[in-house]
């Protein structure tokens, strides 16, 4: 298993529920008013324009859902499973023998 503080696994999940609703409103073209946001030419990596009508599926999309997969199985897999369940319920066995 992966461990990871409280804090980096919150991040972790809301960073993936960000990066979702991201690819999901951007893959019709929501965001940018019929165009589709690239985020690789916003950086100035690519040679294009940021903004284009190339609606649908891209490889950005595959990158993005792929992210979104394996941050959701980062937090899935570093939560805790070692639980104290006496010390979570409470020991009232012993308090009623007495």
């Amino acid at each position: 298993m992966v461990e990871m503080d409280d804090n980096m696994r919150m991040g972790m999940l809301i960073g993936a529920a960000v990066l979702l609703v991201f690819e999901l409103l951007n893959l019709p073209g929501i965001l940018g008013g019929g165009d589709k946001l690239f985020l690789i030419d916003m950086l100035g990596i690519g040679d294009m324009e940021p903004f284009r009508p190339d609606t649908g599926f891209s490889p950005q999309d595959i990158v993005g859902f792929l992210a979104i997969a394996i941050m959701g199985a980062l937090y899935w897999f570093s939560k805790e499973d070692d639980l104290d369940w006496e010390a979570l319920l409470g020991d009232d066995d012993d308090d009623e023998e007495e």
